[in-house]
């Protein structure tokens, strides 16, 4: 059985601690939530890391279970032996219970070795997905570790800057390109988690940011000139980059259709292009109609990872 989740998991940050802690000495201990019986409030494949110590990262119930999740994973690494545990209906721990009478089987995983964590971050450095067997009570389960989904912003204004800041906090990681000097200070001085921004420049001549997006990229044009945004367009049209988007009213992005339509974009390419941008929740402020387009972007995102 495979598991299914979305692109904004914490693959980065777990693989990253786990490499860590295990090239300090520590012993680990990497959960896995391989089924749900009911209802949860994290996906299948979620996942937690456990030092021998009892520290731990990452969440599967929502708190409702994870200082015992800890806790059995520091037996686990004490007795140096996998388990797959029921928490919640029919658990033999009883005491937890999880919201709305449901059950969860978490798979223990001692013997994830440095080496192997190594293969897996050299893997998503390099933007490629990693599928690791798990073998657990269950059967065989695949877990994969997917890149860090990224968003490459081009553009100018408040909205930009809200939108960088909204999707570096759910976990992308997020590249500008800014049309003026006013919107490069702007970023430069917003709240952002520096190792997430790649790159500050300007429009003109800077496709490579657009040239490059993978599979696990999306891109939102928010230029109010649009006459910037036609090669930028073309360029993540001829990229396989999942989502891309477009500042702009209906009447804008029929000019922006024809604009590219004369430049050689053919239609099929052109329905990708995601415009009037954002989902359709009369947003009528900047930082509303930069949750719009997130949203419709993690939309995306979460439809391509299943």
């Amino acid at each position: 059985m495979a598991l299914n989740i979305n692109l904004a998991s914490q693959s980065r940050e777990l693989i990253d601690t786990a490499l860590d802690w295990s090239e300090q000495g520590a012993s680990i201990a990497l959960v896995t939530l391989v089924a749900i019986e009911g209802n949860a409030p994290y996906p299948i494949g979620s996942q937690m890391l456990v030092s021998e110590t009892g520290q731990f990262i990452g969440q599967i119930t929502g708190g409702c279970a994870e200082v015992a999740i800890a806790d059995q994973a520091c037996i686990a690494i004490k007795n140096r032996q996998n388990a797959t545990i029921r928490y919640g209906l029919d658990s033999p721990y009883f005491d937890i219970k999880l919201p709305c009478g449901s059950g969860v089987d978490v798979y223990f995983d001692v013997e994830l070795s440095t080496q192997t964590l190594r293969q897996i971050d050299t893997e998503l450095n390099a933007r490629r997905a990693v599928v690791q067997s798990l073998d657990t009570k269950l059967g065989r389960v695949d877990k994969c570790y997917r890149p860090t989904p990224r968003l490459v912003l081009a553009g100018q204004g408040p909205i930009m800057i809200q939108l960088a800041e909204l999707a570096t906090q759910t976990g992308f990681e997020v590249a500008c390109i800014a049309q003026n000097s006013a919107t490069k200070a702007l970023l430069k001085s917003a709240d952002f988690n520096s190792n997430s921004i790649e790159s500050f420049t300007t429009a003109s001549g800077h496709k490579e940011l657009v040239d490059g997006l993978d599979m696990y990229s999306a891109f939102v044009s928010v230029f109010h000139e649009h006459e910037f945004e036609a090669p930028l367009l073309q360029s993540a049209l001829e990229s396989q980059a999942y989502y891309i988007g477009a500042l702009g009213s209906r009447k804008t992005h029929t000019a922006r259709c024809e604009t590219l339509r004369a430049q050689g974009v053919i239609q099929e390419q052109l329905d990708r292009v995601h415009g009037p941008v954002g989902l359709d929740i009369g947003a009528n402020t900047p930082s509303q109609i930069a949750i719009s387009i997130l949203s419709e972007v993690i939309q995306h995102m979460n439809k391509v990872s299943t």
